[in-house]
């Protein structure tokens, strides 16, 4: 059964994991990397100044296969002339 690692990052900066966790695919580890990065999101929403949460998903080798991210972006509605510089 294949390892793969996944690489965190949060409100706290990066964090990497060196245990490795066997996973039958490649899509399988993708499917748990999503539910980390929800339990992640129910701890708290990403804040400024990057607004993102992200797992990243490694080989056993430590390639990276995929980053799967939760991005937090506010789109403003208001007519420019009634927004403050």
């Amino acid at each position: 059964m294949p390892k793969f690692y996944f690489q965190l990052f949060d409100r706290d900066g990066v964090g990497a994991t060196e245990t490795g966790y066997d996973f039958d695919s490649v899509e399988a580890a993708k499917a748990e990397a999503r539910r980390v990065l929800a339990e992640m999101a129910a701890e708290g929403l990403p804040a400024a100044p990057l607004n993102m949460l992200s797992v990243e998903l490694f080989d056993e080798s430590r390639r990276p296969l995929a980053e799967i991210r939760l991005v937090l972006e506010e789109i403003s509605k208001e007519p420019r002339s009634a927004r403050r510089p």
